[in-house]
């Protein structure tokens, strides 16, 4: 985890934050019977000024690097899908023009996407047209009587970040027709 880590950002300021609110907190609470005598007041004003300084400079370093952040994550995703962005539009105006143009040649224009998914460590769940057990965990049925273990066919994959279900991979009973 390093600074350029929004995460660690955002957590790192409302830390600051917190600390700086409770430590303004005790400054101002009433005390019993104080022995020490408190500082002077206008020391306090002026600590209270820089730390309130430092916070605000926190604050636009943290909105800075966000955008950076942002701006390097759209940038490396482009380049990742390059190759499919640059070629969709032609191969929809190649099926446009070419309606009986085999779908296998345009198969390799997604590899991009095949690999944006591994390398972010995305699983996908099931295979098209996988012969699996019913888990309503994982899937998403098209009928709604459909039972838990009970054999359906997956129509559409889903996807996972570790346990976490990003798409169920949606079901059905039965192929799809001329399969």
């Amino acid at each position: 985890m390093g600074a350029e880590n929004p995460v660690f950002q955002f957590l790192l300021f409302i830390g600051i934050t917190l600390f700086l609110s409770a430590w303004v907190k005790t400054l101002y609470s009433p005390r019993e019977k104080a022995t020490v005598t408190p500082p002077d007041t206008a020391d306090k004003d002026q600590e209270i000024a820089e730390l309130l300084q430092q916070c605000q400079r926190l604050r636009r370093e943290l909105q800075e690097n966000t955008a950076i952040n942002r701006s390097d994550f759209k940038d490396q995703i482009f380049e990742e899908l390059q190759t499919l962005l640059v070629n969709y539009p032609s191969a929809c105006k190649m099926a446009e023009i070419k309606p009986d143009l085999p779908a296998k040649n345009l198969v390799n224009l997604f590899i991009p996407l095949a690999n944006l998914l591994q390398s972010w460590g995305y699983q996908p769940i099931g295979q098209v047209w996988e012969n699996t057990p019913y888990d309503p965990q994982i899937h998403q049925a098209d009928e709604d009587d459909i039972a838990e273990g009970e054999e359906v066919y997956i129509r559409f994959i889903g996807y996972r970040d570790g346990e976490r279900i990003l798409a169920p991979a949606k079901v059905s009973r039965s192929l799809p027709p001329g399969v």
